[in-house]
């Protein structure tokens, strides 16, 4: 049987016409009823990259969730909402939850944020252990880049189930992209979702995933399969699937359909809705060399994040967040040290004031970096 992924044209978050816009999308694969039932424990997991609010385009709008909440509860089942974010511990994930406007979203409409308070280990990752807990998974990724990985999907969506700050650690021990690539494939493996809707209202490019530029794509995708769902998000701006690493990783293990000719595209089409100027993040290339080189040259062009000291709050979570203890933050100084980073990009993910910044020299931009 073919994968099917909706595509629904929606360009605004406004409730009445994004929930109108979210049925939609589900309908058009049967209605959220075939996937969901009566009675069930649904766990809906937003990207929440970090404590910023919906303005800024960084994690899933809170509306989009607010929109599945409901069509959830008309199942007659239990929706939750998890996520753990990378730049946070303890008490720290509740502080986000209230700066999103994720706190605000679940009071009104009655729904129980989770936190982490147990784990449970697959291939040494502490996944929290509420994802085997519910009866399903939906999966509400963002459109958007990502500097490392250069597009994040659905599939790497469900690395927020690693439990907080581990996500540093993994960095640190898989610096490689193909290694990280592994490990969240991994993750997705291990928690993969019934179901996935991408929020492309407002979609992010550019130096993503936190810092990128919004972009206006107006578009709602949905799936129950979340490989064949970023195979056209990658069709959508004009990219090859296949050079997105955790696309292609996981269609080799067979978790999703990554061919297009057997991937059904349902409500809009394709050649109707390719995503102009979608700019890729300007860290694309440095990964494709070999490890022993990117130092190196990281080095030579001077390639890597830096803290703008006029934007910084010195509010540590990027110095917590980082694998490999680069940073350092007092009242005199935000500093990054070049020699320690090892360009995972872990800062820049996870400052909530945009802080976080890429440097690049003219050797840099002159090799398209």
């Amino acid at each position: 049987m073919s994968a099917r992924v909706s595509i629904v044209k929606c360009k605004t978050y406004s409730q009445e016409i994004l929930g109108s816009c979210v049925r939609q999308a589900f309908d058009l694969l049967g209605g959220i009823s075939a996937f969901v039932n009566k009675g069930e424990k649904v766990l809906i997991k937003p990207n929440m990259l970090s404590g910023s609010g919906p303005e800024k385009g960084a994690n899933t709008h809170v509306e989009v969730v607010r929109a599945v909440v409901k069509l959830v509860r008309e199942c007659g089942a239990y929706p939750l909402i998890g996520d753990t974010p990378g730049g946070c511990r303890g008490v720290q994930v509740r502080e986000i939850y209230e700066s999103s406007g994720m706190a605000r979203i679940a009071k009104e409409e009655g729904v129980e944020l989770l936190e982490t308070k147990n784990v449970k280990m697959i291939k040494g990752l502490p996944i929290a252990s509420y994802f085997f807990e519910c009866d399903k998974i939906i999966s509400l990724p963002k459109m958007k880049t990502h500097n490392l990985m250069i597009l994040t999907g659905a599939v790497k969506n469900m690395f927020g189930a690693v439990s907080g700050l581990n996500k540093s650690e993994c960095h640190k021990r898989f610096p490689r992209e193909e290694e990280f690539c592994n490990v969240l494939v991994d993750v997705f493996d291990a928690v993969k979702p019934q179901l996935a809707l991408m929020d492309g209202v407002i979609a992010m490019d550019g130096d993503g995933p936190a810092a990128g530029t919004l972009n206006p794509a107006g578009l709602l995708m949905a799936s129950a399969d979340s490989v064949a769902l970023d195979v056209i998000f990658s069709h959508l701006i004009g990219m090859d699937p296949f050079k997105i690493l955790s696309t292609k990783e996981a269609a080799k293990r067979g978790l999703g359909e990554a061919d297009i000719k057997k991937i059904d595209i349902l409500g809009e089409t394709l050649k109707d809705n390719l995503i102009k100027n979608f700019r890729l993040p300007h860290s694309r290339l440095i990964f494709k060399l070999p490890g022993f080189l990117i130092r190196a040259v990281a080095s030579l062009v001077k390639f890597g994040p830096y803290i703008d000291e006029g934007l910084c709050k010195k509010c540590n979570i990027c110095r917590d967040t980082c694998p490999v203890s680069a940073i350092t933050i007092n009242k005199e100084t935000s500093v990054i040290d070049a020699v320690k980073c090892i360009k995972c990009m872990c800062c820049n993910e996870v400052c909530p004031y945009d802080a976080v910044k890429l440097r690049r020299n003219i050797l840099a931009r002159g090799l398209g970096l």
